[in-house]
């Protein structure tokens, strides 16, 4: 809905009439011009009717929709992610990818959606082409060269995480944290913000530097204060007891590796439970406590 539907919804759900919309002391037929579309709505008289219906504005705009073309796509990528082997879905996505492949200058958004694509489809479809070296290169120069990042930034890092070189990361996470006025971003800013972190700490477990994994589980832990994100939370506490296991070799680290998938499988998240597994496999396999692994009840997934 946008906001004009919003207003009528809210209107009718309360049972309200269009005077009782705004105060007594507005003109009467400033609302009624207002929700038929003969006047635009200006901000202050928004202010005004949320303050006289006692509608809170986070609820308000929970229910409206500002870039429907922009959730229409997300909506989309995420079934086609799921779906993968629907043509209709499949060719849908892909007529919308070439006509973005097409533009030679994108908005920061139409780049965001291009390379996500890009980052999850290339390993499924070899219709998407991966993401180059020039493409990597060239972000991270416009990237550096911002004074303050937006979501689509954001995004864009999540996805190219796994691309950067080592000196790359740093410096992003140099100038990307702490998140500028962090307290009045949207939730969905940070959860994308904060992946960057997790999918960060993840590449240095990978890559045995272990002690570049501990420097960004240090930052992370000083991320979230408000503690909005508990996945984030749940996920950056995991990482940490995977590092000090890797470190350590204390059964108690992976006790608490096991408590986190336990939990993902009990909430029905089965798919990100079997990845945790996977990575805990490829991660610990040579250490000596290898056996202590196969001893849980849960199991861990064959290498393929």
């Amino acid at each position: 809905m946008n906001i004009i539907e919003t207003l009528r919804f809210f209107r009718l759900k309360l049972k309200l009439t269009q005077r009782e919309m705004m105060s007594e002391y507005t003109d009467p037929s400033t609302y009624s011009k207002i929700e038929s579309g003969k006047r635009s709505l200006k901000v202050n008289e928004l202010e005004e009717i949320l303050g006289q219906t006692s509608i809170n504005a986070e609820e308000f705009f929970s229910f409206t929709t500002f870039d429907k073309e922009q959730q229409d796509f997300r909506e989309f990528f995420y079934y086609c992610g799921a779906h993968l082997e629907n043509k209709t879905t499949k060719q849908k996505l892909l007529t919308y990818f070439f006509s973005l492949n097409n533009k030679k200058v994108k908005t920061l958004r139409e780049l965001s959606n291009y390379i996500a694509i890009k980052n999850y489809f290339h390993a499924h479809w070899d219709e998407i082409d991966p993401i180059t070296s020039k493409e990597v290169n060239d972000i991270f120069e416009d990237l550096l060269k911002k004074p303050f990042y937006l979501q689509y930034d954001y995004v864009i890092t999540a996805n190219l995480s796994r691309f950067f070189n080592a000196k790359q990361a740093d410096l992003l996470v140099t100038r990307m944290f702490p998140i500028k006025y962090e307290e009045q971003r949207d939730f969905t800013t940070k959860k994308f913000a904060y992946n960057i972190l997790i999918n960060l700490i993840s590449l240095k477990l990978y890559a045995k530097d272990y002690d570049g994994a501990e420097k960004y589980i240090k930052l992370a832990k000083k991320q979230d204060r408000q503690s909005e994100n508990y996945s984030f939370k749940l996920n950056l506490q995991y990482l940490s007891n995977l590092l000090n296991y890797i470190r350590e070799g204390e059964p108690v680290y992976m006790e608490r590796v096991y408590d986190f998938i336990h939990l993902l499988e009990n909430t029905g998240d089965t798919l990100q439970a079997a990845q945790v597994k996977k990575e805990v496999k490829i991660l610990t396999h040579e250490k000596n406590g290898e056996k202590l692994l196969n001893s849980y009840s849960v199991g861990l997934l064959k290498e393929t």
